[in-house]
């Protein structure tokens, strides 16, 4: 078995690093993390490579396939509308919009073939640290799910929050959230 965790860069402040807040919970996150890591990939976004750092590991690979994306972006008005009428995230109105649950599910494959590239770099039984984006690693980690549903992950993965990816060679064979604790 290989595991890939793959976590939701902290809190964005004014510019494009991370926030005073984005690195508090950074460091509360570091509770969720394994004791070794075999690899470290970033996002090439600032807050993401900040949140990495923040986790204590200055050593990383920096790739382009974990980069900040929308994942149900040609559906974006459409979404965001909905959104906002539904009072929910955007990422919850894609289920609303048969269109936009597609190109979700297909930009999680997408991703998910981008967690498979870094699995295969690793030793049997080897772990890889990934920290990236929201939205996409919710459609990536909903292919680990029975049912293509937010509700199977209990809604939204938060800031500094993640998913283990298991993968027996090739095949996904589990996914495990890595919530933060609420904060006292």
């Amino acid at each position: 078995m290989k595991y890939i965790e793959v976590f939701r860069h902290g809190k964005r402040g004014a510019g494009k690093g991370l926030s005073e807040e984005g690195r508090e919970l950074a460091l509360r996150a570091r509770a969720l993390l394994a004791s070794h890591y075999d690899l470290c990939v970033s996002s090439p976004k600032e807050r993401a490579r900040e949140t990495l750092e923040v986790f204590g590991f200055e050593r990383y690979e920096v790739d382009e396939a974990f980069t900040a994306i929308n994942p149900w972006e040609p559906y974006d008005a459409e979404v965001t509308k909905l959104a906002k009428e539904r009072g929910t995230i955007p990422l919850a109105a894609c289920w609303e919009i048969p269109e936009a649950l597609n190109y979700l599910r297909m930009q999680g494959e997408t991703f998910l073939g981008a967690v498979k590239r870094v699995a295969r770099k690793l030793p049997e039984e080897g772990r890889a640290l990934v920290v990236s984006h929201g939205g996409i690693l919710e459609a990536a980690a909903l292919h680990g799910c029975a049912r293509y549903d937010l509700a199977e992950l209990g809604g939204e993965i938060g800031f500094c929050e993640g998913v283990v990816f298991k993968f027996d060679g090739e095949k996904l064979e589990a996914t495990e959230l890595k919530r933060l604790p609420k904060a006292p």
